[in-house]
């Protein structure tokens, strides 16, 4: 289950991703409770799985409002708001990637009596896609103004948190600013992840629900620079490519208008 806990935090968030998984690979609704539940017996990625771990999650959903009473032998049906659950957790990717062309820094200052607060704030600054550059200097391409105030206020954060930006074209020190985002955001080890990712899909001819989960855990992790500001043997647009029409097919499940 180590692909599902890169991408689902929860039980119920992996049952609401099979429902739509399975209901996308058209699973037949005659005696459908029966159906599913051999549908995930025989999934290779979900040969692991106690069943009754994902029958309990689907109870969980139900008194959620996340998917409706699961009747026997029916196949359970995901409602608006488990697709809106969906659609918080699972990572997309961004084939716009606005930029202003700024590179933006943020600095702070936390006393060590409030050392939570400072804990609290590296994690947020992590969700975002923040990189340290180093002790209490992060940076990122996108402009985290509105974020980080909405975080310090929220959190009611201690100390001095300054958002600046490096202007047009800006660089630190000597190092380029594309190696020093390979640097800061470990891009060799996120784009090896994929190399071996595209290596797999290519050996098995395929993406199963495996390949799947798989490449999204990458996404999950991917910071999603600018493109300009990737490195020329980044892989991983190619691999979006290969996995697009499999994830648009079932990100289409819970999208809602």
């Amino acid at each position: 289950m180590r692909l599902a806990e890169g991408v689902f935090a929860h039980a119920v968030d992996l049952s609401l991703w099979v429902m739509v998984y399975f209901d996308h690979m058209s699973v037949p609704q005659s005696r459908g409770g029966l159906a599913w539940r051999a549908r995930i017996a025989a999934d290779n990625f979900l040969c692991d799985v106690n069943y009754d771990v994902i029958k309990n999650a689907l109870q969980t959903a139900r008194k959620r409002g996340w998917v409706t009473n699961v009747k026997r032998n029916a196949n359970p049906e995901i409602t608006a708001e488990g697709r809106r659950r969906l659609q918080e957790i699972v990572p997309h990717y961004d084939s716009v990637r606005v930029w202003d062309a700024r590179m933006h820094i943020v600095t702070y200052d936390i006393p060590e009596k409030h050392k939570h607060d400072r804990e609290v704030l590296r994690r947020f600054l992590r969700t975002i896609r923040c990189a340290r550059l180093q002790d209490s200097v992060w940076i990122t391409p996108y402009n985290p103004v509105t974020l980080v105030r909405t975080c310090i206020q929220n959190k009611g954060l201690h100390g001095t948190i300054i958002v600046s930006d490096m202007g047009k074209d800006g660089s630190l020190g000597d190092e380029k600013l594309i190696n020093m985002l390979v640097r800061v955001y470990d891009l060799e080890v996120l784009n090896d992840r994929y190399r071996i990712w595209l290596e797999h899909v290519e050996d098995i001819d395929q993406i199963d629900h495996a390949s799947l989960l798989s490449y999204l855990s990458i996404l999950d992790d991917d910071p999603q620079l600018p493109f300009s500001l990737l490195p020329s043997w980044w892989k991983g647009d190619k691999a979006y490519k290969i996995a697009k029409l499999e994830f648009e097919n079932i990100v289409n499940k819970y999208a809602i208008a």
